[in-house]
C-alpha cells in the first residue's frame, strides 16, 4: 500500500528542485579594468630583469599578456641610473650596466601609455648571511645501480635523515629566511644520444622548527623568521628525503636571506598552493608592495654551503 506514495514524492521533489534552480551568465559580473603589473627580484651583481604585464579578471580567460611598451624607470638612492624602453625577445625588460649593492635603497617607477596609472616600489638589498657548519644524520638509506643496454648506469634507492644548519642572525633587525637543499645531475637530451644538460634537483624538506613559516611533508623550501632567535647564533634542524640518491653525492644548502616584502610574497604563495584544492579553504590573496599596480619588487643574497656525508 506504502508504494503508490513514491512517484508523486519524486515528481514533488524534481518540481522543488527545477523552481528554486537559478542561473547566473557571466556577462552579469562585470570585468575589473586591468592594471599594470611589474615583478623582479633582485640581487647582488646580477643584471636586472623586469616583467611587465597586465591583470586579469577572475573571469577573464584570455592569455597573459606582457606589455611591449612600458617604461621602467630605476632609482639608486633616489638617483635615476636607468631608464629602460626595450624588451627583450622573451618578454624582460633588462639592465646590466648599473648591478644591484648591498645596503643600498633601489626604487623604481613603470609606466605605459596604455595605462593611466604609474607604478611604484623601492627595496633593500639585504645582507647576505652565510652558513657557518653543517652536520648531517642518516635515519635510513640504500642504493641501486643498474646497467642499461647502452652501458649507461641508472642510480635509485633512497636516503632519508636530517641535517643540523648553523649560521648566525644579524642583531637589531627582523630577518627573514628561504632554505632550499639541492643537487646536480646529469640528464641526456635523447634517449640514444650522447648530449647531455646539467639539471639542478631540490630534493624535499620539512622541519618542526618553531622558526619554520610553512609546514608540511613535501616542501622543497623553507621559509624562516628569526623572531626566536634575533641576534643569536642558531642551529636549524632540516629533515630530508632523497629519492634517487647516489654514493659520493654533494649537496648544496642554500640559505637565502630575504626582505620582509619578499617573504610575505612567498608565503603567500604557499597559501595559495595549499588552498586551491581545498573547497573549504578561505580565499588567499597573493602579497603586493607595488603602489598603483599589482606585483613584487625585493631584493634577496644567497649563501651556499656545499656538503657530503658519503
Amino acid at each position: 500500500m506504502r508504494s503508490k506514495y513514491i512517484l508523486p514524492l519524486a515528481f514533488i521533489s524534481i518540481f522543488i528542485f527545477h523552481a528554486c534552480e537559478t542561473t547566473e551568465k557571466i556577462d552579469d559580473f562585470p570585468l575589473r579594468p586591468s592594471q599594470l603589473v611589474v615583478n623582479c627580484f633582485f640581487t647582488q651583481d646580477n643584471i636586472w630583469e623586469f616583467q611587465v604585464s597586465k591583470s586579469l579578471s577572475v573571469l577573464d580567460n584570455a592569455d597573459l599578456k606582457l606589455i611591449n611598451n612600458a617604461t621602467i624607470k630605476l632609482f639608486k638612492d633616489s638617483d635615476l641610473i636607468e631608464t629602460l624602453t626595450k624588451q627583450g625577445a622573451d618578454g624582460l625588460y633588462r639592465c646590466g650596466n648599473s648591478l644591484p649593492q648591498i645596503g643600498h635603497e633601489y626604487s623604481i617607477e613603470v609606466s605605459s601609455p596604455d595605462f593611466a596609472n604609474t607604478l611604484f616600489a623601492k627595496e633593500l638589498t639585504p645582507q647576505a648571511v652565510p652558513v657557518s657548519n653543517v652536520s648531517a644524520v642518516i635515519r635510513d638509506s640504500h642504493f641501486y645501480e643498474n646497467e642499461r643496454y647502452d652501458g649507461r648506469i641508472y642510480y635509485g634507492g633512497n636516503v632519508e635523515g636530517n641535517f643540523n644548519i648553523l649560521f648566525t642572525d644579524p642583531p637589531g633587525a627582523e630577518n627573514f629566511y628561504q632554505l632550499s637543499i639541492y643537487y646536480y645531475d646529469t640528464v641526456y637530451i635523447q634517449e640514444d644520444s650522447m648530449e647531455y644538460e646539467i639539471n639542478r634537483n631540490e630534493i624535499t624538506i620539512w622541519s618542526d622548527d618553531a622558526a619554520v613559516e610553512n609546514d608540511g611533508d613535501y616542501n622543497t623550501k623553507l621559509l624562516i623568521t628569526d623572531y626566536i632567535f634575533n641576534g643569536e647564533d642558531y642551529q636549524l634542524k632540516v629533515d630530508f628525503r632523497d629519492w634517487r640518491p647516489r654514493r659520493g653525492r654533494q649537496y648544496y644548502i642554500q640559505l637565502i636571506t630575504i626582505n620582509r616584502s619578499g617573504y610575505l610574497y612567498r608565503k603567500s604563495i604557499d597559501d595559495y598552493n595549499k588552498a586551491r584544492n581545498d573547497p573549504f579553504a578561505e580565499p588567499v590573496q597573493i602579497f603586493c608592495n607595488i603602489e598603483n599596480g599589482y606585483g613584487i619588487f625585493s631584493g634577496y643574497s644567497t649563501n651556499i654551503y656545499p656538503v657530503s656525508f658519503w
